[in-house]
């Protein structure tokens, strides 16, 4: 049989054969024919037909690992992987060690198409332990350890955006927790007692009285500080003689209202 089986990239195509020979004189039956008919239909990419003449060889021995490795390239051209990698798995129950390296190999290619990238990686080093002449498992290794560390690299680039994205919104909201206590507490200097506020106004009106007391001079000082009005003789005399005159008027003055009133208080009989 002749298995043609991808790689992980552009490696060269790995042909896998799987040569059936049967040395036993009369080996004739339903199994042999089945196997027979498959890998026409193989070789031929029929891969339905082969599908089906494996899965009847499968049935009539459920435990053979040909059988079994046969079944699970036709699933792997159907892109089944799930059920090609059952398959492999179940071909590797075998004492052959070159059909045992070549099941690990396929194996191994199943397991990248599931991205199984560790699985794959623990298969290839199997075949190359089992057949260390294999060049398509050692670069198919590389490979995929290549792919590992860039999934690794991602990763790693991925939880430091995370870290950096959540330290930034950690950030964020600190400044939002202090914008709003500043919007809730007042500054100490710009929200005073009442108290406080009436003794400091009560302090500076006491400052401007004291400051206005020291600008005004006192009474006495501002007296001494008017000019003297200058008289001459004459006008001394004028004066006193009005202020006797006015006082001989006034002195008139009571004595008629004192008359006057004496005689209201007469009765008349």
């Amino acid at each position: 049989m002749s298995a043609k089986l991808p790689q992980l990239t552009s490696c060269p195509v790995h042909y896998m054969f799987l040569v059936l020979l049967f040395f036993l004189v009369g080996w004739i039956g339903g199994w042999s024919q089945a196997i027979k008919r498959g890998n026409a239909h193989y070789k031929a990419e029929a891969y339905d037909a082969a599908l089906e003449a494996y899965q009847s060889a499968a049935e009539d021995r459920p435990e053979d690992a040909i059988s079994r490795y046969n079944l699970g390239t036709a699933l792997y051209q159907k892109k089944q992987f799930e059920k090609a990698s059952d398959e492999f798995r179940r071909s590797l129950d075998t004492a052959d060690p070159v059909h045992q390296a070549q099941g690990y190999y396929n194996l191994g290619n199943t397991q990248v198409q599931l991205n199984d990238i560790e699985g794959a990686i623990r298969s290839y080093k199997s075949a190359l332990r089992l057949n260390p002449a294999d060049l398509d498992a050692k670069y198919n290794l590389e490979l995929a350890l290549e792919k590992l560390e860039q999934k690794s690299q991602q990763n790693r680039s991925e939880s430091g955006d995370e870290g950096k994205d959540q330290q930034e919104q950690d950030q964020q909201q600190q400044n939002q927790d202090q914008q709003d206590r500043d919007g809730q507490e007042p500054n100490q200097q710009d929200q005073k007692n009442p108290s406080e506020s009436e003794q400091q106004q009560q302090d500076q009106e006491s400052s401007e009285q004291e400051a206005g007391s020291e600008e005004s001079p006192p009474q006495s000082e501002q007296g001494a500080t008017q000019q003297p009005v200058e008289m001459s003789k004459e006008d001394a005399i004028r004066l006193l003689e009005a202020v006797k005159d006015n006082e001989k008027e006034i002195q008139k003055k009571i004595l008629q209202k004192r008359f006057s009133r004496r005689q209201r208080s007469e009765k008349d009989w």
